[in-house]
């Protein structure tokens, strides 16, 4: 059995279980760009397509191939390419195929309106690993209503021509308040349509982009007690979610991080700047200015060491490990890495409730939410 073939999952749960503090930067993300041809209410990138001034930042094709080569020796064999949307980069292509030649095992994130027959046949030549598209409705009035654009017929037709040509992809959808009513409907239309079985996600964070980072995607939040609802409806797609709630445990420890971040992941913006998850923007490295291992090595350390300096509510939850909250969610919500957010407790909690087992139900209640 090769590294590769055991998945992410598997191989950092097994470093995990031998030294939780082993660094290997095994899997990256890179945003290649946040500008959009979409305009997402729940987006929090989505730059416009023709932003000058965005568009100037953004990495070249040349620092990308650098970073490429630098990650690559530093051990890493999966990477996410996501945006923005990946294709609004004339020079998306010459990235990709790099990365494939250096034997990294890429995924791609698209909305895929803009996957034509040119695009597809590209994607056919070299497979990516993994490939996701975001169906946010299956009718137009649901679509526009996510996105802002009339774009639904081209991305169906993205997905066509994908599967077409033989290339392995799945479909996602984040739920929001314009697409709730339909949600049952995409889920149908998916398999009846495409054979798929779609993931979908309820959480919607806080935009981070400089100059438009702030809270208004929080205002299409479907409330905790409807995703639940929802849980239950999707019953095969909430497989994962009840798992997770039968035998959920605490966090404890003593450092801030507790998941793979700057352990065994890492991310790259668009402009170059390094962090150890995308949802943790304030605290980066600049590539352009440093290598790849130097800010592994060094920068990174102080990071994922960093001890917790409070005592706040989730230390002594028992479902706490299950819950969704993170430091980059208390960073992008309140500023602070160590903060609680209240509207993953409800979700967790009323969550835990409809999954866990009787002798969890008995041992957490409802908390009122409050900061801290």
């Amino acid at each position: 059995m090769t590294v590769a073939s055991i998945g992410f999952g598997e191989l950092t749960r097994r470093i995990v279980h031998d030294d939780i503090r082993a660094r290997v930067p095994l899997q990256g993300s890179i945003e290649l760009t946040y500008r959009c041809n979409l305009a997402c209410t729940h987006c929090w990138v989505n730059l416009p397509t023709g932003d000058r001034a965005a568009r100037a930042r953004e990495l070249t094709a040349a620092e990308l191939h650098r970073i490429t080569d630098e990650i690559v020796d530093a051990g890493t064999l999966w990477l996410l390419l996501t945006g923005g949307e990946v294709f609004v980069r004339p020079d998306f292509f010459e990235i990709y195929r790099y990365m494939k030649r250096k034997g990294l095992l890429v995924s791609i994130f698209t909305n895929g309106t803009m996957i034509t027959e040119r695009v597809a046949d590209q994607l056919a030549e070299r497979p990516p690993t993994r490939l996701e598209i975001s169906l946010y409705g299956v009718t137009a009035p649901t679509y526009r209503a996510m996105t802002n654009v009339d774009a639904l017929d081209r991305c169906l037709r993205g997905i066509r021509l994908l599967l077409d040509r033989g290339i392995t992809l799945k479909l996602k959808s984040v739920v929001t308040t314009a697409n709730y009513d339909e949600f049952l409907a995409i889920r149908e239309y998916s398999m009846r349509e495409f054979g798929i079985v779609f993931r979908y996600d309820p959480n919607i964070n806080f935009r981070k982009v400089e100059g438009r980072a702030g809270s208004a995607p929080a205002a299409v939040r479907v409330s905790p007690e409807k995703i639940v609802a929802l849980d239950l409806a999707l019953d095969a797609e909430a497989t994962e979610a009840r798992r997770r709630y039968e035998a959920p445990s605490p966090i404890g420890g003593e450092y801030v991080f507790t998941c793979g971040a700057g352990i065994n992941t890492f991310h790259v913006d668009p402009y170059g700047r390094m962090s150890s998850c995308m949802m943790v923007p304030s605290i980066g490295y600049d590539l352009r200015s440093g290598s790849f291992r130097e800010g592994w090595e060094s920068f990174f350390d102080r990071i994922v060491n960093r001890k917790k300096t409070k005592s706040i509510r989730c230390d002594t939850c028992a479902i706490a490990g299950t819950c969704d909250s993170c430091p980059g969610w208390g960073d992008l919500e309140h500023g602070d890495l160590e903060a609680p957010v209240d509207y993953l407790c409800e979700l967790s909690h009323r969550r835990a409730e409809a999954f866990g087992s009787a002798a969890l139900i008995s041992t957490i209640k409802m908390k009122e939410p409050a900061h801290g």
